[in-house]
C-alpha cells in the first residue's frame, strides 16, 4: 500500500503523526509526507518517509497560496500515485480531499484534529467553518475525529455523511512518558537549573508561544500569585510567522516577572518529571498532546473548561477546569493545587490511570490502520496491507447516536426480560442510560458500527427512576400493545423494583448490562469490554461493584470472574428465576 499523508508543514508529520507514518513502512508499504519543507524533513526521511514539497503551503489565511497549494499537491498525485491520501485539517484537510479525488486517488481519509470553529464561535465563522466540512467531507471515503464532541456535533448538523464518522481519539507514546523512566536525578537536576527552592511549587505548561494557548492570561495570573512559592516554566518554540504569535513585549513581561522561557525542547519528558502541576489554558484545542503527556506522566492538571481539554481533564478527579481567557480563576486553581500536596498526588495518579486506559497512541494507529484496511475491502482492493485480515474492534466511549445499535445487540440476548419488551423501548433505555451522567458506557466498534457494549450505573435503581421521571409516557407508549397482559406488567413492576439489594452487598455502583453481537461471542471480546469496565471503576475510584447475572447464563458468569468478580448471593429479581450476584472488588 502507498499512502500519503498531507499536512500544512513537516513539524506536524514528524511530531504528531509520525506512528501513523510509521506503521505503513513496518507493514511494508511506501509512505509519502506531503507539506511545507522545514527542519523535519531530514529525520522523516531517515526514517524511510519520502517527503514531497509544497512550496506554497502556508499556515495563516492567504486563498492564493492555497490555491497553489492545491495545485502542487495535484502534481505530485499524478506524478507518484497512491492508494490512499490521508488528509489532516484545518486548511489540508478542506482542499486535499476534492483534489485527492480529482486526481483519481482511490482512497481519500480525513482526520478532524478539531473544528476550527466551535458552538461558541461567533455564527458566521461557524457557517463558513462548517459548510466547507460539509463539502469535503462528500469527497472523502472515511472521516476520523480526534474529539467525540465534534463527533456529536457533524453527526446533529450532518456535516459529515452517515455512515462514514469514526471516533479516533489520541494518544501519546506511553512508553516515553511513563515516570517510572526519567530518574529523580532529572527532577533534580533541572529544578537546580530553574534556580527551584525547597518548597517552591513549579508550574509547567508545554506549547507554542501562541496566544490562543492562553499565554497572556496565564502571565496576568502568574503575576497575581506569591513569586516566592510558585516558578512558572514555559517549553515551546516561538512562532512569529503564525497568527496570533505572542508579541515581544509580551514575552519581555514574562521574563520581568521571572518566567523561565524554555524555548524548544526535546526532553519534554524530563520536563514533566520536574513540574509539580501542568497547566493550559488554551482558547481552543482539538485533542491536546501535551496535556496527555502531562497526565502520563502523573501530574495533576489546570485546564480550560473547552472541548479536547474536558477530554483529558476530568474536574475534581485529575485536575480543575476553569472558563477560558480568565485570569483571576486560573489563579485561584493553581493556587488551590498548589497549596494542597496530597490533593495533587491524588489527582496525579487519577491522571497517570486515566492515560493508561484512554491515550495510548498505538490504540490510534490501529484505528487509523484498521480504517485503510476497511475501505479498501469495501472496495474490492483486499490485497493491501491485508484488507482481508480480521479486524479488531476499538473500544470506545458511547455516544448519542449508538443508542439503536445498543438495543439492538441487547434484544438479540435471549434470556432476560428486557429484550422482551422490543427494540423501539430499548432504543429510549440506552439514550437516557448514554446520556446520564451516572453511568459510565463503552462500545466495540469494529469500524462500521458497534459489535458490543458494556454499561454501569452508579445505581440501578436511582437509574430507573430518572428514567421513570424523564422517559415514562415515550417508553410506555412503546411497550403499550404488551401492557395488556398481566406477566408483563408485573415483570416490569420487579424489573424496575431491582436495585433495593445493592445496599445489602455494600456496593458503590452496579454493571447494568454487557452484550455482544452473534459473530463476536467467543472470541474473548465480552472479556476485553469487562476488563475496560474495571478501569473505568478504579478511574472513579470505586472500591465495590455489583453485578446481577442469570444463574443459567455460564458464559456470562465465567467472563466475569476472569476478571475479579465473585459470587456472594442469590436472588430472584423475577418471581422464580434465580439470579447470581457477584461483586468485585478494589
Amino acid at each position: 500500500m502507498r499512502v500519503a499523508h498531507l499536512t500544512t508543514v513537516d513539524m506536524s508529520l514528524r511530531l504528531l503523526l509520525f506512528p501513523q507514518l510509521k506503521a505503513v513502512i513496518d507493514e511494508g508499504g511506501t509512505c509519502f509526507g506531503i507539506s511545507g519543507t522545514g527542519p523535519w524533513v531530514a529525520e522523516l526521511e531517515a526514517a524511510g518517509v519520502r517527503h514531497l514539497p509544497l512550496d506554497s503551503s502556508t499556515r495563516g489565511m492567504d486563498l492564493l497560496a492555497d490555491l497553489k497549494a492545491a495545485r502542487e499537491l495535484y502534481c505530485h498525485l499524478k506524478a507518484n500515485p497512491v492508494d490512499v491520501l490521508h488528509t489532516h485539517n484545518p486548511k489540508p484537510g478542506i482542499y486535499g480531499r476534492l483534489v485527492g479525488k480529482l486526481a483519481g486517488v482511490p482512497m481519500v481519509i480525513n482526520t478532524v484534529h478539531g473544528l476550527y470553529a466551535t458552538e461558541d464561535d461567533p455564527w458566521p465563522k461557524r457557517a463558513v467553518v462548517y459548510l466547507l466540512e460539509a463539502i469535503a467531507a462528500r469527497f472523502s471515503d472515511a472521516e476520523l475525529a480526534q474529539n467525540v464532541e465534534d463527533v456529536e456535533l457533524m453527526a446533529r448538523l450532518r456535516i459529515t455523511p452517515p455512515g462514514k464518522m469514526q471516533l479516533l481519539g489520541n494518544g501519546v507514546d506511553l512508553s516515553r512518558f511513563d515516570p517510572a523512566r526519567v530518574g529523580s536525578e532529572s527532577r533534580a537536576r533541572l529544578r537546580r537549573e530553574w534556580g527551584v527552592r525547597n518548597g517552591q511549587v513549579v508550574v509547567g505548561i508545554v506549547g507554542r508561544l501562541v496566544a490562543e494557548k492562553g499565554y497572556p492570561e496565564l502571565f496576568d495570573a502568574f503575576a497575581g500569585l506569591d513569586r516566592d512559592r510558585y516558578v512558572l516554566v514555559v517549553a515551546g518554540p516561538d512562532d512569529p510567522t503564525k497568527a496570533g504569535a505572542l508579541p515581544r513585549s509580551t514575552i519581555a513581561r514574562a521574563e520581568q516577572l521571572g518566567v523561565r522561557m524554555l524555548g524548544m525542547r526535546n526532553d519534554v519528558e524530563d520536563l514533566y518529571s520536574a513540574f509539580d502541576l501542568f497547566v493550559l489554558p488554551s482558547h481552543r484545542e482539538g485533542f491536546p498532546r501535551a496535556a496527555m503527556e502531562a497526565a502520563a506522566m502523573g501530574l495533576a492538571l489546570v485546564a480550560t473548561d473547552i472541548r479536547g481539554c474536558r477530554q483529558v481533564v476530568d474536574h475534581g478527579e485529575n485536575g480543575l477546569l476553569v472558563p477560558a481567557m480568565n485570569a483571576p480563576a486560573l489563579a485561584d486553581a493553581i493556587a488551590m493545587l498548589g497549596d494542597d500536596a496530597g490533593l495533587r498526588v491524588r489527582m496525579g495518579k487519577a491522571s497517570f490511570v486515566r492515560a493508561r486506559a484512554e491515550f495510548d497512541e498505538n490504540r490510534v494507529v490501529q484505528i487509523v490502520m484498521d480504517t485503510y484496511r476497511r475501505v479498501a475491502r469495501q472496495k474490492g482492493m483486499s490485497s493491501l496491507l491485508g484488507a482481508d485480515r480480521p479486524i479488531a474492534p476499538i473500544i470506545r466511549r458511547a455516544m448519542p447516536g449508538d443508542a439503536p445499535a445498543l438495543a439492538g445487540l441487547h434484544a438479540e440476548i435471549t434470556t432476560g426480560f428486557l429484550p422482551t419488551l422490543g427494540r423501539p423501548f430499548l432504543t429510549r433505555l440506552y439514550d437516557a442510560l448514554i446520556g446520564w451522567p451516572e453511568a459510565d458506557v463503552w462500545v466495540a466498534d469494529d469500524g462500521v458500527s458497534p459489535v458490543g457494549f458494556v454499561a454501569s450505573v452508579v445505581s440501578t435503581s436511582r437509574f430507573y427512576k430518572h428514567f421513570l421521571r424523564k422517559h415514562a409516557i415515550a417508553a410506555g407508549w412503546s411497550v403499550a400493545p404488551r401492557l395488556v397482559r398481566p406477566s408483563v406488567t408485573k415483570r416490569i413492576y420487579e424489573t424496575f423494583r431491582h436495585g433495593t439489594g445493592v445496599s445489602s452487598h455494600h456496593a458503590e455502583a452496579e454493571l447494568f448490562s454487557i452484550a455482544t453481537s452473534a459473530e463476536m461471542r467467543g472470541k474473548g471480546l465480552g472479556g476485553r469490554m469487562l476488563a475496560r469496565a474495571v478501569d473505568g471503576y478504579r478511574e472513579r475510584g470505586l472500591a465495590k461493584v455489583q453485578v446481577v447475572v442469570a444463574a443459567d447464563n455460564t458464559a456470562s458468569l465465567g467472563a466475569h470472574q476472569s476478571v475479579g468478580f465473585r459470587e456472594v448471593a442469590t436472588i430472584e429479581v423475577h418471581a422464580g428465576e434465580t439470579s447470581k450476584v457477584l461483586v468485585w472488588t478494589a
